[in-house]
């Protein structure tokens, strides 16, 4: 890839997070509900593939073959689900995000916690992050529709922030 091209790229991609970052900013709602119509439509599709995986694959047999299909229903339930109550399935999407984002920050600070008396050097700085990632985890979880909220206008933020660096490199080079 040329120079010349990759700069066009940083210009398209720059204005691409900025428009997006800006969506998500001031639409939030929408944009989680379309989010989750993305998600509500991988798993009806997801689900299809496992029911005619399960029907065409000779080596599946018995309960096999049940539970394959059975899980393919599953997720196209699932799917058919996000479509009945877009709003609803846009704040689980926030209070999901919430939780798995609490959730993977309150084992990360525990994590680095039980490794932070093997180490030598900046063992103050990963103590403060263990404890600010164990609190941070804790109070997502406690609140998880606020948490994912504040997540998602994050999200925004960073595509803005995203998109003016990509746009200031595109007029730079």
């Amino acid at each position: 890839m040329s120079s010349h091209s990759l700069r066009y790229f940083m210009g398209i991609d720059g204005l691409l997070a900025i428009v997006f970052g800006l969506l998500v900013v001031i639409l939030p709602i929408d944009t989680a509900a379309i989010a989750a119509a993305i998600i509500g439509v991988m798993m009806v599709a997801s689900g299809l593939f496992k029911i005619v995986h399960a029907i065409k694959n000779t080596a599946l047999t018995g309960w096999n073959r049940t539970g394959a299909s059975l899980l393919g229903f599953i997720y196209i339930l699932a799917g058919l689900i996000i479509f009945i109550n877009m709003h609803i399935a846009s704040v689980s999407l926030f209070m999901v995000v919430g939780l798995m984002v609490g959730i993977v920050w309150l084992f990360e600070g525990v994590i680095q916690l039980s490794v932070v008396s093997r180490l030598t050097d900046h063992q103050a700085w990963l103590t403060f992050s263990a404890v600010l990632h164990i609190v941070a985890g804790i109070l997502l979880m406690a609140s998880p529709l606020f948490g994912g909220a504040l997540l998602w206008m994050w999200l925004g933020v960073s595509l803005i922030v995203l998109g003016v660096y990509r746009l200031l490199m595109f007029f730079r080079f």
